[in-house]
């Protein structure tokens, strides 16, 4: 195991409705650590893209969601595995059930504004205009490579030229409003994920044992 990269996968879950299919979207992020030890995102691949028929109920989506995470965490140099979920609207129900059912989701509410805040634990608010925005700097900037042989990729592609960045506009009585065109599941699934990876960057092991040694060290220090 080379303990100068760390594999981080994210799993962006973007929750479908009657009207919306949910879609789930798994990157591949790959760290490395500079000559300076500080940790940087060298690769981040899209390596899974799915829609869930909407005829499947939230409980056996939420088992195949599972399926997808245990078969992440065998994975060569995989350290990591987040789950990214979009609970707004009918999200928000579908959250609770995935957490009651032992897995633990970062939670993203998409709203009108233009700033995002929050934590992992109680949950994120985070700008349409920003999950978007940064998922199109990622894929124009090359920093995100989507694997050609992936069967939705050219579905994405569409949903993000036919993509409007106009700040959503919700209402207690339209919670899935701010929805765009017919579908754009495969953006927001991807999106998350990909926001995900912009906050996060995870340590290689490399940088664990170095400072375990240095903590070592300090205390044969203060022992002498």
């Amino acid at each position: 195991m080379n303990r100068n990269i760390c594999t981080h996968y994210i799993v962006g879950v973007s929750v479908g409705s009657m009207m919306q299919p949910t879609s789930i979207a798994i990157l591949e992020q790959e760290t490395r650590v500079r000559d300076n030890w500080k940790p940087f995102n060298h690769a981040l691949r899209l390596r899974h893209l799915e829609r869930v028929p909407m005829d499947v109920r939230y409980p056996q989506m939420i088992d195949l969601l599972a399926e997808r995470i245990d078969a992440l965490k065998d994975k060569e140099q995989a350290r990591q595995t987040d789950l990214v979920v979009d609970v707004t609207g009918t999200g928000r129900s579908v959250g609770k059930l995935i957490k009651e059912s032992g897995l633990k989701p970062i939670q993203v509410a998409i709203t009108a504004g233009t700033d995002e805040d929050g934590d992992d634990t109680s949950g994120w608010r985070l700008a349409k205009t920003e999950l978007v925005g940064g998922l199109q700097v990622s894929l124009q900037s090359d920093r995100l490579d989507m694997a050609s042989e992936l069967e939705l990729v050219p579905t994405l592609v569409k949903e993000l030229q036919a993509f409007k960045l106009r700040a959503p506009v919700i209402n207690g009585s339209d919670l899935e409003s701010w929805r765009e065109g017919e579908f754009d599941d495969l953006v927001f699934a991807v999106g998350l994920a990909n926001w995900r990876a912009g906050r996060n960057v995870p340590r290689p092991r490399r940088l664990d044992d170095g400072w375990k040694r240095k903590v070592a060290n300090q205390n044969l220090s203060w022992m002498a």
